[in-house]
């Protein structure tokens, strides 16, 4: 991964996210969408010298899509999940290197296509 973004979270910087997302911050986490990226990025991203970042949704969809041509949606999402770790908003025993093999894995493995009748459009009778 590139550059890492300098990301912060204070306790009014989750319960912002929770307001905005009508969930628990754990929650929040177990269904990990891009909305929630979007949230998370737009409330914890800060400058080199630690001040919030104006970012509206707009500017932080930019900026998503270009991390995520960078280096992908899984790295942003982790990244986040290991500010909040840093934070101390999760537990530190969440091991995020394992998180990016798992999903790696599961993604490799949902990407797989079935090879039977209905996908190569060849009948088997």
């Amino acid at each position: 991964m590139s550059t890492k973004l300098n990301l912060k979270f204070t306790a009014r910087d989750v319960a912002a996210v929770e307001e905005a997302l009508n969930d628990s911050l754990e929650k929040i986490i177990a269904s990990f969408r891009l909305t929630t990226l979007i949230q998370f990025l737009m409330v914890g991203l800060r400058d080199k010298a630690g001040n919030r970042l104006d970012l509206n949704e707009d500017k932080t969809f930019d900026l998503v899509d270009e991390k995520i041509k960078e280096y992908g949606k899984i790295e942003l999402q982790i990244e986040v999940i290991d500010a909040l770790i840093e934070a101390g908003f999760l537990p530190k025993a969440i091991d995020t290197s394992q998180m990016r093999t798992t999903l790696s894995e599961a993604i490799a493995e949902a990407s797989k296509l079935p090879e039977d009748s209905e996908t190569t459009g060849e009948d088997t009778k």
